[in-house]
């Protein structure tokens, strides 16, 4: 029986490997903007990110200035995001912005002449759960975070802030944990990923995103060409859904979020 299940696993590897593809270059992008942007019902938690799509896969994409970028959900009143004079592409809206629990918002950005939208909209989300977690055998005195597993669909940023013990500066870890309402084949059999090892006295952050269907749709399909990768069953290279207009990619969401913060002593 070991025998036979070793026999499958090679072919399966066999079958499993990449070819390199050559890539076709286009004198003219198409799309012509990539919009990343999440509104949020807490201030201080909104942003539109635009920036030039690269014609080259590894390219450093180059930011969109200059844009008109606005959002409504009743089509008279509009909140105007204005560019970060610190990060240009980086369109953020006043400090008391803020969104609201079930309802539909339209993003509108104009760049040059061409004109883009982007239609979402927001769901409640569930309560964070305990914060878990266990110790690190391979570093004694370091623990490792255990991930909540649940049926809502969700996204969980965290963030831990410690010392470092040899030049006492501050080391700042931002990884993310993903809850989808249902599991892929090629999300159970993904690559092995290392999980972030802190020490005591840390602080951690953890931000959860409530994911409406189609949102969910979009982080499932990005995970399948980013992190999934790599694994026993890989799918087919693919474009990503949006819900931006013709001519724009990424994605626009609208996410209700809770945040907590955890002190390790």
């Amino acid at each position: 029986m070991r025998n036979k299940l070793l026999y499958i696993l090679i072919v399966i590897s066999l079958y499993s490997c990449e070819e390199p593809l050559d890539w076709e270059q286009k004198s003219e992008l198409n799309p012509r903007l990539v919009v990343e942007g999440i509104v949020t019902n807490i201030t201080g938690q909104n942003y539109v990110k635009l920036s030039f799509p690269v014609s080259q896969s590894g390219s450093t994409p180059r930011a969109v200035s200059g844009a008109v970028v606005a959002l409504t959900n009743d089509g008279t009143s509009f909140e105007y995001f204005q560019e970060d004079s610190l990060n240009p592409g980086l369109y953020i809206p006043g400090d008391n912005f803020r969104t609201v629990v079930n309802q539909f918002y339209l993003l509108y950005i104009s760049v040059g002449d061409y004109e883009f939208y982007a239609r979402a909209s927001m769901i409640p989300v569930v309560p964070l759960k305990k914060f878990l977690y266990y110790k690190d055998s391979e570093n004694p005195g370091n623990y490792r975070i255990l991930f909540p597993q649940s049926d809502d669909p969700s996204m969980i940023r965290y963030i831990a802030d410690y010392y470092d013990s040899v030049s006492t500066n501050v080391i700042r870890s931002v990884f993310y944990h993903y809850n989808l309402s249902t599991i892929d084949v090629n999300e159970f059999f993904k690559p092995a990923k290392e999980s972030l090892s802190f020490p005591s006295n840390t602080r951690v952050i953890r931000m959860k995103y409530s994911l409406a269907p189609d949102h969910e749709k979009y982080i499932r399909s990005l995970l399948s060409e980013t992190e999934w990768k790599g694994g026993w069953f890989d799918v087919l290279p693919g474009n990503l859904p949006t819900n931006l207009s013709q001519g724009g990619v990424g994605y626009f969401g609208a996410c209700s979020l809770v945040i907590d913060t955890v002190y390790f002593n």
